[in-house]
């Protein structure tokens, strides 16, 4: 075989890949309550995502929790996710807006991805209710949303200096920023050491007993 023809037999099996990457996706019964819908989406829709979690590159099921449960307890009303991927982490933080009546905003460059959140979120009965997804580089579509947000929750790599950057114009004078710290030596090293410099911000890494971490930052006031 050529080059040329492994590299489109290569890209040939990406395509169909991406076709098939969540297969057998379970479908929402009719539901009595929000309630009811919450159960099912916790024990029957999150588990068969988590099957495709590397896949993806989402957080584990325990720091999905974690931003559930951080959303929750400090009363967080407008989100904002840089990196949806496939909405495992968005579908998580949803249901914590969900019961502060909160909204999330997520932004996804990928257009396979972003069809693969939106039907996930739709079956989970976040999108459009609780959670709006937009298509494009968030370097350039975060200067243009409105508003101030309070929580921000970044899951783009090692790299997120400049999503961060971008990121700060945006922000409430409480806000949190959550990024999602990958399961490497040195991973986000340069994010922690600017952080470390703004004397505004109280930055720390959670560990929910997973490889990786979140690594969260508060505005606090200075003098």
């Amino acid at each position: 075989m050529t080059k040329v023809a492994l590299v489109v037999a290569t890209l040939s099996l990406g395509i169909v890949l991406l076709a098939v990457v969540q297969p057998n996706a379970p479908e929402p019964p009719k539901f009595k309550s929000d309630d009811e819908r919450r159960t099912w989406v916790l024990n029957t829709l999150l588990p068969w995502m988590e099957q495709f979690r590397e896949r993806y590159h989402n957080v584990p099921r325990s720091d999905g929790e974690f931003l559930r449960w951080l959303v929750v307890a400090t009363q967080r009303k407008r989100a904002l996710e840089i990196g949806t991927a496939n909405g495992y982490s968005a579908i998580w933080i949803g249901l914590g807006l969900e019961l502060t009546d909160g909204q999330l905003t997520t932004i996804e460059i990928q257009p396979n991805l972003v069809r693969e959140a939106k039907a996930n979120l739709e079956r989970a009965g976040l999108l459009g209710r609780v959670v709006s997804v937009l298509e494009g580089d968030a370097l350039k579509v975060v200067p243009q949303l409105d508003g101030k947000f309070d929580f921000v929750f970044i899951d783009v790599g090692p790299r997120v200096m400049p999503f961060v950057e971008v990121v700060l114009p945006k922000l409430s004078e409480n806000a949190i920023i959550a990024v999602h710290r990958p399961p490497f030596e040195g991973a986000l090293k340069d994010y922690l050491k600017a952080m470390s410099e703004k004397p505004e911000w109280l930055t720390t890494t959670v560990q929910t007993g997973a490889p990786t971490g979140i690594v969260l930052s508060v505005r606090i006031k200075t003098r």
